[in-house]
């Protein structure tokens, strides 16, 4: 009874709950139970001997050693609909050497993408040596021979890989003389073997092999098979207190590197050959050999299962291609920082599968050169089941830089000039436009450092550098570039029309380019963007008329493009044109007899159909009646000279009506105003030329009484 007791501590340890089994009767109870689950799987038994099953992590693959057409060669099953489908042969290694060649002893690696294996292929080092094959889609590639030094001019077979990758057990033909008598004459003329296992070193090799220790290796070892958890280790062994020729037995690494006694697997041990395990990475079944012939499987019992896992799994593609790309997968100890396990997917579709234990933290990386890198984090901490996480991963080429470029007074989005070259280099890569949305998408390669400039005329010009010769998470990434708009300073004068006297007034100044309006009291200095247009509107509460003009701010001197500095009624004129110009506005006081000039009041030709150009000034018109509500004006309409008198006399009192019709419309009582046309009767300058002609083409408002 001590015995069982020791035996279940040392295989097992703590249960899936972290308690030690609390009786007998219930681990010989469960024992009993789960020794009735082994059972052949029927579609590898044949008449023929079936051997070596090992199973990918996902528990969907799994590769056979059989004769079943003459030979020992490879087969491959998976797990569909719930049951495992006729084992198919892997032609591409059973074909590659000759008829008279035995290939046997697969070890499929965790993420199903390599395949371990021996076979007595001409041209190797021994009399059979250790091959491995790479998984292409659905097929595998042909052997390549593993080499030296696990490779020697003698016996190597049955290998096994870590779950990590970077370790290598198998078995070699063992010379040494076997110590116990008795099993020495059972074993008389037959090959006995011995477990060793091979490092990778930092540099991709593998190392030179390493016998394992005693207990481990005792007499005659057989099939070794590393656990999912890269410490735990099954193998099959002819020792003496065994119930068969072979049983099963585990073992375990510690933390300092000490491999703890075997002990057998009990629940699974017969008197028949019991061996090559394999046990998927969900770990409640286990695949075995039953009597050298059969491929069988034994539910776990649940207090015995020695590990959980979760499974990570999915494709690793170009982000743009969608083809498979091979990379590094590097999975570390959150906490620590410690590096677990380096893996490597598969290159032909990139598909990839990692194991982790539950309960701790970990971060996985994904690097390939020249591609942007991805980081995972898996919190499993509260996981106490086996579980598999699908996981897709894009990486990409070129880094995505996105480019929101934006008029930094008014935030509004700028079409500008973008710039792209190498730094140091003396020509440019891309020289390119974005879209009036002020957004655009830079595709870089990665590797390099790039300049970057963006341009847009009277703006200052922006300069930065993108820097993706190292290491890129995110192949995104986001810039807003702020434009600085190139300004002039003008001072604003208002002042009375008739004595010059500065005034108090409001004025408003519209830029016509874009959606800006600035309001501040005359007689001050404003900032003016180069290269736009403003409307600038000067108002008074205190008596006067408004006065208006537009002006295109230059880099040097600003020009007025309405109303006339010449004309002593335009009430508008420039001083300073150099580096900071005034602009004049003079306003007519409200007077009975003072005539206010209307600007931009268009009709279409020979019609009295006003031009919505005129609808800004008029609606100034509005806002002077309402602020002055007792004043009454005469609408007065003049024409140039072209027709005749009576002609002009007649358009000349239509367009004074639509101008009436406008104020009406706007709620202006018609008994504050009257419409009278003049034709041609009353020039303000000589009907000469045709810029004369349009200043006689006016609207006047008369002030008959405030």
């Amino acid at each position: 009874m001590k015995q069982v007791i020791t035996v279940i501590a040392i295989l097992f340890g703590i249960n899936a709950f972290g308690q030690v089994p609390d009786s007998l009767k219930t681990y010989a109870d469960s024992l009993n139970y789960f020794k009735t689950t082994a059972k052949p799987i029927d579609v590898f038994n044949t008449d023929r001997v079936e051997y070596a099953p090992s199973i990918s992590a996902d528990g969907r693959t799994m590769i056979i050693e059989s004769n079943r057409r003459g030979r020992y060669e490879l087969f491959d099953s998976r797990f569909e609909n719930g049951a495992w489908s006729e084992p198919l042969p892997i032609n591409a290694i059973n074909d590659f050497g000759d008829t008279t060649d035995l290939i046997g002893g697969p070890s499929v690696s965790f993420d199903g993408n390599m395949l371990f294996f021996f076979a007595s292929f001409r041209g190797g080092k021994g009399s059979e040596d250790i091959y491995y094959s790479q998984r292409d889609g659905d097929d595998w590639t042909e052997p390549v021979n593993i080499g030296e030094p696990i490779n020697s001019r003698g016996y190597e077979g049955f290998p096994s890989i870590s779950a990590d990758g970077k370790t290598l057990y198998f078995v070699r033909q063992n010379f040494n003389p076997i110590q116990d008598k008795d099993l020495a004459k059972q074993w008389e003329n037959k090959a006995c073997f011995s477990l060793y296992l091979s490092k990778k070193q930092p540099d991709g090799s593998w190392g030179q092999p390493e016998l394992l220790p005693y207990p481990v290796n005792q007499d005659c070892e057989k099939a070794p098979r590393i656990m999912a958890d890269n410490k735990t280790l099954i193998f099959a062994s002819n020792r003496l207190g065994g119930k068969g020729n072979f049983d099963l037995y585990q073992t375990r690494l510690t933390p300092i590197g000490d491999w703890v006694q075997p002990v057998a697997l009990e629940f699974v041990n017969t008197a028949l050959p019991d061996q090559f395990s394999s046990i998927s990475a969900q770990g409640d079944l286990l695949y075995y050999v039953h009597n050298a012939s059969d491929i069988y499987s034994v539910e776990i019992p649940y207090q015995l299962r020695q590990f959980k896992n979760i499974i990570i799994q999915g494709y690793i593609t170009d982000g743009s291609s969608g083809e498979g790309v091979s990379a590094d997968i590097i999975v570390s100890d959150a906490f620590t920082s410690g590096e677990i396990m380096t893996l490597n997917n598969n290159p032909n579709d990139g598909r990839y599968t990692v194991v982790l234990a539950v309960g701790g933290n970990y971060n996985i990386e994904i690097k390939r050169d020249g591609y942007t890198s991805k980081s995972l984090f898996f919190d499993l901490t509260d996981e106490d089941e086996y579980k598999e996480i699908d996981q897709d991963i894009q990486l990409y080429k070129s880094a995505n830089l996105n480019l929101n470029i934006y008029d930094g007074d008014l935030f509004e989005p700028i079409q500008a000039n973008i710039k792209v070259k190498e730094q140091g280099a003396s020509s440019f890569l891309q020289d390119i436009e974005n879209n009036p949305s002020g957004r655009i998408t830079l595709d870089l390669p990665l590797g390099k450092v790039y300049e970057i400039i963006v341009d847009k005329e009277n703006f200052d010009s922006k300069f930065f550098t993108l820097d993706v010769s190292d290491l890129v998470v995110y192949p995104e990434f986001i810039r807003d570039v702020e434009m600085l708009p190139h300004k002039r300073d003008l001072q604003i004068n208002v002042a009375d029309l008739v004595n010059n006297g500065k005034i108090r007034s409001r004025v408003r100044i519209r830029n016509r380019n874009r959606d800006e309006v600035i309001e501040v009291n005359g007689n001050e200095t404003v900032a003016l963007r180069v290269g736009d247009r403003y409307e600038i509107e000067a108002t008074s509460d205190q008596g006067y008329a408004f006065n208006s003009t537009v002006i295109d701010v230059k880099a040097e001197g600003t020009q007025i493009t309405s109303g006339d500095a010449d004309d002593p009624m335009g009430g508008v004129s420039v001083a300073n044109g150099g580096a900071m110009p005034n602009i004049e506005l003079k306003l007519q006081p409200l007077l009975p007899g003072a005539n206010l000039t209307l600007k931009d009041i268009l009709f279409e030709s020979n019609s009295d159909q006003l031009n919505e150009v005129s609808y800004n000034e008029l609606q100034r018109v509005v806002e002077l009646m309402k602020q002055n509500p007792k004043m009454r004006v005469e609408i007065a309409a003049h024409t140039d000279d072209v027709g005749s008198a009576g002609y002009n006399a007649a358009l000349s009192n239509r367009r004074a009506q639509s101008v009436v019709k406008f104020l009406i419309e706007n709620k202006i009582s018609e008994d504050r105003f009257t419409a009278k046309g003049y034709g041609e009767s009353q020039p303000i300058v000589p009907n000469d030329t045709e810029e004369n002609k349009a200043k006689n083409r006016r609207v006047v408002l008369k002030i008959l009484g405030v």
